[in-house]
């Protein structure tokens, strides 16, 4: 009996002090950041419409974001998923929640709005975006949405992962 009391106390204290322990807060930023904050501030620096499902949206040149090491070790994750697993899908697993917004909470940032876009095969951060910017899904809205503010983009293999977001 003594025994199942310990292993009570030491479970409730270890899960105690791992609800109050903050989260590591893990930022990652590539040798190559530069070259791709940029590709995507040139995309932002001009006027341009974009077309999400049919419905088309103009955008105004929009302010350049910032990098933001935490948003590139989310991109990182995600990358490093989708490069082992090959799904190029903005949810993990069986989950129908976005892994971005969970993987941003694990890591410490508070947003008050994310966004994310994939891409698989482009040669370069600047195909990636152009590719983005002729999507007819969405990503060009991400990208154009001048209330966004901070950005990181990661490649892992053939796939791109962009993370953009405004803080809390």
């Amino acid at each position: 009996m003594a025994d199942w009391g310990m292993r009570w106390f030491l479970t409730t204290v270890l899960t105690l002090l791992a609800a109050c322990t903050p989260s590591l807060r893990v930022e990652y930023t590539p040798i190559d950041f530069q070259t791709a904050l940029a590709a995507v501030n040139q995309a932002r620096a001009i006027a341009r419409t974009c077309t999400n499902q049919g419905a088309s949206t103009p955008y105004n040149a929009a302010p350049i974001l910032h990098w933001n090491g935490l948003l590139g070790e989310v991109a990182r994750q995600r990358a490093e998923y989708i490069q082992q697993t090959g799904q190029l899908s903005h949810q993990e697993g069986s989950s129908t929640s976005f892994a971005v917004a969970a993987r941003s909470q694990q890591n410490g940032y508070s947003y008050l709005e994310i966004r994310e876009n994939l891409a698989q095969g482009a040669n370069s951060a600047e195909d990636a975006v152009s590719a983005w910017l002729s999507s007819s899904t969405g990503h060009c809205d991400a990208i154009m949405a001048p209330h966004l503010t901070e950005m990181g983009l990661v490649k892992r293999g053939v796939y791109w992962v962009l993370v953009i977001a405004k803080p809390r």
